[in-house]
């Protein structure tokens, strides 16, 4: 297992990071561990897809599908000639 020295921490953050390991009774080095797991967890998400391969989910899954509705965008929304709500 590897080991980590961090050098120049301010008083600042230093009290904070006890703080919080007091309040979850855990070493400050094991809440140390813990902080930096967690603002690294988003880093192991599953990356976003590619522009291209969203479009072409859309081409498949959405565009492709019937209009059940053959109504104008307006008239299903309510609005009347004046583009007010009747």
């Amino acid at each position: 297992m590897a080991t980590l020295i961090l050098n120049d921490i301010s008083d600042t953050l230093y009290q904070r990071l006890k703080t919080l390991a007091e309040a979850h009774r855990h070493s400050v080095n094991q809440e140390a561990l813990i902080v930096l797991e967690a603002a690294l967890a988003p880093l192991d998400v599953v990356p976003k897809p590619k522009l291209e391969e969203t479009l072409d989910w859309l081409r498949r899954e959405v565009w492709t599908l019937p209009v059940l509705d053959s109504r104008e965008p307006d008239v299903i929304m309510g609005y009347n000639e004046h583009g007010l709500f009747d």
